[in-house]
């Protein structure tokens, strides 16, 4: 082949690879970036959004407002967080992919005013910064380029997903926000008006009934119980907003008796936040109104987190079947399913001393006696079984399974569970059980007794799961009380 050829030939092939290349770009002569004024989060006083959203959000005092442009008399209070959140994505966009000029291109990449979505962030004295964004990008990002330019660029980071949001979206979902520490005390009023004080005690957890509470005979007040209660009140968020029509006392139930909470702050506030009817629907689509006094807004809650809110003194009934604490407890036993094992404590360690002789290959764990403990002192009672019943009718003469707990110096504690026990929720087979924490009788999930009827097995050495290299002893723990877990992760950490 001629010189010559070669040399047109070489030309071609790389004129096609600048082609190629540049197919998609169709870049332009001379260079383009994507220039902003520079932005300042402490200068921002509003961003607008117009075109494919309309929303002003708007700095006043300390916090945000969220409006309909439309509409500017009707305010509401925006989430600060979200407003944050858009502008560091802004901060984000740093030199953005160029891919054309070409104005008849805008519409193709919804970048146009007809689809274009307008972001302009006004920030005190300095310039604002303005942007169009456009549809989804090829490689995951948006199309966007800057108010008044043809410019088109691709940008891979989270803007988009940040300001692209309906009015309501922008608004302020968490309806109270305390401290759980703050309060002084809980009083829960129902529509039947009954009411219940908790109060709070000196030290973090602590909670305790009110002086000359009414309580059913042989009743427990579980402090754990009423703290998780506090909590979920200190941080309560809404689904979303009721207005117009739907939100009148009447349409919501709020006219009528009905539950609320009143939570009492130790420097002399309140938050009372007031519940509507609770809806017919048992697949928990629907959701509940709630009016916080002094916020014109009505909300509406899930039925769950509705349902955590409506609690009587029965829900702060301490449903725990044994007591004791694990590191001074120095024998267990467990009877099931025709076995029996005995561990004994000999100063730190633990052995089996029944049955005597172990089966061939096993390997004993001490460890996981101080797991099975710490399951055993957070056991609860799936429900407390109402009346009197004989050992002989709940199937505890003749337990199915047995229980005992022994720490030096205390009288033996013991788990009895019995037959059957009728009228499980959803359908659940539970069993009666009965311990000697009290006299009166409870019902546990047929899974207690699964779990004990597998004898030595429960004592056995375990290969560490692959997520906790070195701590086979920690699986299963998640299904404890927060504080009994972290209680024996301690423990076991420490052993190792």
């Amino acid at each position: 082949m001629k010189k010559g050829t070669l040399i047109a030939l070489g030309a071609f092939v790389v004129l096609l690879v600048l082609v190629l290349a540049t197919r998609e770009r169709q870049v332009s002569v001379g260079v383009h970036k994507l220039e902003l004024p520079k932005l300042d989060k402490a200068q921002v006083t509003a961003l607008e959004l117009s075109g494919a959203r309309n929303a002003t959000l708007r700095k006043e005092g300390d916090g945000w407002i969220v409006l309909d442009p439309s509409k500017p008399d009707t305010k509401y209070a925006a989430d600060e967080n979200l407003v944050n959140s858009a502008l560091d994505a802004l901060g984000e966009v740093k030199n953005p992919s160029f891919l054309t000029d070409r104005a008849e291109r805008l519409a193709e990449y919804e970048l146009d005013d007809a689809k274009g979505l307008k972001l302009k962030v006004l920030q005190g004295g300095n310039p604002a910064v303005e942007l169009v964004l456009g549809k989804a990008s090829k490689n995951g990002g948006v199309y966007l380029r800057k108010a008044g330019s043809n410019d088109v660029f691709t940008h891979q980071g989270r803007l988009d997903w940040t300001v692209r949001k309906e009015l309501k979206d922008w608004r302020k979902r968490q309806i109270v926000a305390l401290k759980v520490e703050d309060l002084s005390q809980l009083v829960l009023r129902s529509k039947e008006g009954e009411s219940v004080t908790l109060k709070a005690g000196a030290n973090p957890g602590e909670w305790s009934l009110a002086e000359g509470t009414q309580t059913p005979a042989g009743f427990r007040f579980s402090s754990q119980l009423a703290q998780q209660f506090a909590q979920q009140v200190a941080s309560l968020y809404a689904q979303d907003f009721l207005e117009g029509d739907a939100a009148a006392d009447s349409a919501t139930g709020l006219a009528d008796a009905h539950d609320s909470l009143e939570a009492q702050l130790k420097d002399g506030k309140k938050v009372v936040v007031h519940l509507g009817r609770q809806p017919d629907a048992k697949d928990g689509s629907a959701t509940v109104a709630a009016r916080v006094e002094g916020d014109a807004q009505v909300y509406q809650l899930s039925q769950y987190v509705a349902s955590q809110l409506r609690k009587r003194l029965v829900d702060f009934r301490d449903l725990s079947l044994l007591r004791f604490e694990p590191q001074k407890v120095s024998k267990l036993k467990v009877q099931a399913g025709g076995k029996t094992v005995v561990v004994v404590k000999e100063g730190e360690s633990w052995k089996v001393a029944e049955p005597q002789k172990l089966p061939e290959g096993f390997e004993f764990e001490p460890s996981q006696v101080n797991m099975q403990l710490a399951w055993l002192q957070g056991l609860r009672g799936t429900r407390l079984i109402e009346g009197q019943m004989t050992d002989a009718q709940a199937g505890l003469a003749s337990p199915s399974a047995l229980v005992e707990v022994t720490v030096e110096g205390e009288p033996v504690q013991t788990l009895r569970l019995g037959k059957e026990a009728p009228g499980a929720a959803n359908g659940a087979k539970e069993l009666y059980a009965r311990s000697t924490i009290d006299a009166l009788t409870y019902s546990v999930g047929e899974g207690v007794k699964t779990r004990l009827a597998q004898g030595l097995e429960l004592f056995k050495r375990r290969p560490p799961p692959p997520s906790f290299a070195g701590g086979g002893q920690m699986q299963g723990l998640e299904s404890l009380p927060p504080d009994v877990r972290k209680q024996l992760e301690a423990q076991l950490r420490g052993a190792q």
